[in-house]
């Protein structure tokens, strides 16, 4: 099952739905040519990477994912134009939004890990005059990675001996 398309389009819902009137979308294919269609800006969404713990059982791998998804924002103003909101003010609040944000397949909520500067660029842009700021915040969450078992078990118990006070009996375990 694909749980990171699940998952990503949980957090694209949960920034629609906490910031109405912004661009909200997946990171795209080619993001050197990418330019935000709407006026302010952009937040892009994407699985960054993952770090698993050691398995916590003997015979069956059960592991902590820790997965890290970015949040980045391409806007063409840090503080706004004409009253306007600008990049600062949805970094700010796509934090808020995503800080305790649990989403589905994941055992704990959303946390921030990192935020910074990326890029302030015009490649890539129909207008070279414009420059788009270009931003990030990577936020932490976890699931689980659990070995998919096969059908056929092993046997793990082969022999077993009993000594008994009066008599020594051994069971063949077929």
């Amino acid at each position: 099952m694909d749980f990171l398309t699940l998952i990503e389009d949980s957090i694209i819902d949960r920034l629609r739905a906490k910031l109405p009137g912004i661009l909200v979308q997946p990171y795209p294919d080619n993001p050197e040519s990418y330019e935000p269609t709407h006026p302010v800006g952009a937040l892009l969404v994407r699985y960054s990477d993952a770090d698993y713990s050691d398995s916590r059982d003997t015979a069956t791998v059960v592991q902590d994912r820790d997965m890290h998804w970015e949040i980045t924002l391409a806007m063409w103003s840090l503080r706004g134009k004409a009253g306007g909101k600008g990049l600062y003010a949805y970094l700010e609040a796509g934090r808020v939004a995503l800080t305790g944000f649990k989403p589905p397949h994941c055992r704990l909520k959303m946390t921030p890990v990192t935020e910074g500067f990326v890029n302030r660029t015009a490649s890539g842009l129909k207008n070279k005059a414009q420059r788009l700021w270009q931003y990030q915040i990577t936020f932490r969450t976890q699931g689980l990675n659990i070995e998919l078992v096969d059908e056929e078990q092993e046997v793990l118990l082969r022999h077993i001996t009993s000594i008994n006070v009066t008599s020594d009996i051994t069971t063949e375990v077929p």
